[in-house]
């Protein structure tokens, strides 16, 4: 027997536990930490057993996984892996066992037992749950802009009459095309371009649809925290709460993926270029300087260095091309001068 919200026991109620979980997860999904954490060189597999080193294993495991297995362990994934897993256990319980029960095979001796069918729903859940947003991902970057377009241009044409013939008429090549005809160059166009900017549309769809998730759970969860009673229609869906969580959640990913990041490694590698410039050079080391003799921006070999009476003085090998293609090896000194 269901109790109702305005029982004397409220907390049994099954609003609770879902408002209560909506949030979890989509206070989960809010953000990514590994966009805002630095990539650890020390993080490299080492050697196996056999002796066959990591990059050789590393390329034997790329062609034997699937490539609708995420290779980065997203939270994304892993939340759609455990909820994909929670549901395996409940078909597993509530409709594999019986079945099996039923049919008279739920013998605890046989290999087919009713621990090893829900052991095997749970993983069969959790492997398609923890797939599934790496396949929308792939439907969305490859498909979603060409129909998306399509599907606006005929919406425009057959909904709204508005015909883009006659708003582009100034373009003479447009005014003589038909609908079908139009319709079919945005479409491969829009196709060319997605497939030209795949890679950046593979960086940001994962963020957009953590993002969404997040500000729709957790607008929802609270709503129904709040009232105690799950959304009877579509137009109780909590919208634009809902939305602005959305928004900061894409907004602080995408800084932390390409603006952060990228500004914290360009601040790192000009102090470990400091860092060496002011250690000072060794025999063997490269610099790129102006030669006297090529007038040119050249790397040059540093084949000594001693100290003298206004710093150290650096005897230098020029190994740029000059104009005949040749090495210059034109031997000078220079003085290094330490930055404070």
């Amino acid at each position: 027997m269901r109790i109702r919200n305005n029982s004397v026991f409220p907390a049994l109620s099954v609003e609770g536990p879902i408002g209560v979980s909506m949030l979890l997860l989509g206070a989960y999904l809010f953000w990514e930490p590994s966009y805002g954490r630095k990539p650890d060189p020390s993080a490299k597999r080492p050697k196996g057993k056999t002796g066959i080193s990591s990059d050789v294993g590393a390329a034997a495991m790329a062609s034997l996984r699937p490539n609708l297995v995420p290779r980065r362990g997203l939270r994304i994934y892993r939340a759609f892996g455990v909820v994909g897993a929670l549901i395996g256990l409940v078909v597993g319980t509530e409709f594999v066992v019986p079945l099996l029960d039923s049919t008279g095979g739920s013998s605890s001796s046989e290999p087919f037992s009713p621990e090893v069918l829900k052991g095997f729903c749970v993983a069969m859940g959790f492997f398609l749950g923890y797939t599934l947003p790496k396949v929308a991902e792939n439907y969305i970057v490859v498909g979603g802009p060409p129909l998306t377009i399509v599907l606006g241009y005929e919406y425009l044409v057959y909904e709204r009459g508005i015909d883009l013939q006659e708003v582009l008429s100034g373009v003479p090549v447009i005014s003589e095309l038909s609908h079908p005809a139009l319709s079919s160059t945005l479409l491969v166009s829009t196709t060319f371009l997605t497939l030209t900017f795949r890679m950046y549309l593979r960086q940001v769809v994962p963020i957009f649809m953590s993002g969404l998730l997040s500000g729709g759970l957790i607008g929802n969860g609270a709503k129904i925290l709040h009232s105690m009673s799950l959304p009877e229609s579509p137009m109780e869906i909590e919208v634009i709460f809902s939305s602005i969580l959305a928004l900061c959640s894409i907004v602080m990913q995408i800084y932390a993926k390409f603006y952060r990041r990228g500004r914290n490694n360009k601040k790192e590698r000009t102090q470990a270029r400091e860092k060496r410039m002011s250690q000072g050079k060794k025999t063997g080391d490269v610099v790129i300087l102006r030669c006297p003799s090529c007038s040119e921006e050249a790397p040059h070999k540093v084949v000594n260095r001693k100290e003298g009476a206004k710093g150290f003085e650096v005897l230098v090998n020029c190994r740029g091309l000059n104009q005949f293609d040749e090495v210059c090896n034109f031997h000078h000194t220079v003085i290094e001068v330490t930055r404070q």
